[in-house]
């Protein structure tokens, strides 16, 4: 499915008030590594998708991204500069924001 076909559903599900939205707020908590690429993505699928940062868009350390996501259970994966990942698996995400604050210890 396209991005915007994705978007516009999206969209209408929160018009009608099917589903209130939530956010993912994701901080580089890594000292001297920027993060080039942010997945979010549903428990359930087998692929991590495209990243949801915005084009061209790095968090350096201490900078944070807002990603807007529906009630679901997710897992969530940061790769850094040097290509290393950092994830967390099965979050709950339900109305109220989820922070994950990236950190060595989330290394794969």
């Amino acid at each position: 499915m396209s991005k915007l076909v994705i978007a516009a559903f999206f969209m209408f599900l929160v018009a009608t008030g099917c589903y209130d939205p939530a956010k993912v707020i994701v901080t580089n908590g890594l000292e001297n590594r920027n993060i080039e690429y942010v997945y979010v993505s549903s428990s359930s699928e087998e692929e991590w998708g495209t990243s949801n940062l915005p084009n061209w868009k790095v968090l350096k350390p201490g900078e944070s991204q807002e990603i807007t996501v529906l009630p679901d259970t997710y897992d969530l994966q940061a790769v850094d500069q040097y290509g290393e990942t950092y994830t967390i698996w099965d979050i709950e995400i339900d109305t109220e924001d989820y922070e994950w604050e990236v950190a060595p210890s989330d290394i794969d």
